[in-house]
């Protein structure tokens, strides 16, 4: 499986025990699991996401587990702290979508942490060259947090605004 390690983090792709535990056995998962699985985690987003997951999961190979869901563990609590979402495979120009959302408790440092790892991940292992995000243009928190990590925004469609970096910047 892969481990996308950090000082603080590890990031792993939720493999399709897991989800469907998520779902169906989160009382067992919660027991059994040496991970913290909070109960506010998942998030709204993730939960109406986890169907269509598993049911792809399903159809395909277990090394499909790196095109969704990842987990954000935070390693000294082995707790999950929030999540990222690879939007599908790269597209033919080499660029995928993400999506994450953590705890909104923790420090931003720990976003930051998460996502430039899973970006370098994806463009040295992956041979990603452009990864693209999106947020809302009153989330100032976040247009500062993608701005930090090197992020340009390149376009607007009403409010939400899409950002992006490419391997060369």
């Amino acid at each position: 499986m892969i481990e996308i390690l950090t000082n603080r983090l590890m990031i792993i792709p939720c493999s399709l025990d897991i989800a469907k535990s998520l779902i169906f056995h989160r009382t067992e998962l919660n027991q059994r699991s040496p991970i913290e699985f909070p109960h506010n985690w998942p998030s709204p987003y993730i939960k109406s996401f986890l169907p269509f997951y598993i049911e792809n999961l399903e159809e395909t190979i277990e090394k499909e587990y790196e095109c969704g869901l990842w987990l954000i563990i935070y390693y000294e609590d082995k707790k999950i702290i929030g999540d990222i979402v690879l939007q599908g495979r790269p597209s033919i120009d080499e660029s995928v979508q993400l999506s994450y959302h953590t705890n909104q408790d923790l420090d931003e440092t720990i976003a930051y942490e998460a996502i430039d790892a899973f970006i370098d991940w994806l463009t040295y292992q992956k041979k990603v060259n452009k990864v693209l995000m999106e947020c809302d243009e009153k989330q100032h928190d976040i247009i500062a947090l993608y701005t930090r990590l090197g992020l340009v925004c390149k376009k607007k469609e009403g409010k939400v605004l899409i950002w992006e970096i490419s391997k060369g910047d």
